[in-house]
């Protein structure tokens, strides 16, 4: 019979001292019924067995999202490049003269006008 008590009363004191859910509201006084068993030497600081519990500031406000437009993108773009195409090169002649017989520069100058002649490896005679 002392065993049956004794386990009755260990079941007692456990379920005193679980928290209660109808106490664990958002108020803000909260109350602690229950019994504290000290563990712990010096520097413990286990849950306060009265008053109210600390205070850490107002709730936190969520404002809707800021409307924010970002900056149009600069594009610096580089002015166009033109690069002038080579011209085709026209063939180099020889100025040939019949009066007096002769090849520019040898003859400087012609009184009947300057043939063109297209270059060879030796220029005849």
């Amino acid at each position: 019979m002392k065993k049956v008590v004794g386990v009755v009363l260990v079941a007692v004191v456990l379920l005193l001292a679980l928290p209660w859910p109808g106490l664990a509201g958002h108020s803000k006084t909260r109350y602690y019924f229950g019994f504290n068993v000290g563990v712990g030497g010096p520097g413990y600081y286990g849950p306060r067995p009265w008053g109210p519990r600390p205070y850490w500031g107002p709730p936190m406000v969520v404002a809707p999202p800021y409307p924010y437009y970002a900056p149009p993108a600069v594009v610096v773009q580089q002015p166009p490049v033109y690069v002038r195409q080579p011209q085709p090169e026209e063939p180099d002649y020889w100025y040939y003269c019949e009066n007096p017989r002769g090849y520019y520069p040898y003859v400087r100058t012609c009184p009947g006008g300057w043939m063109k002649v297209v270059p060879q490896t030796v220029p005849p005679n």
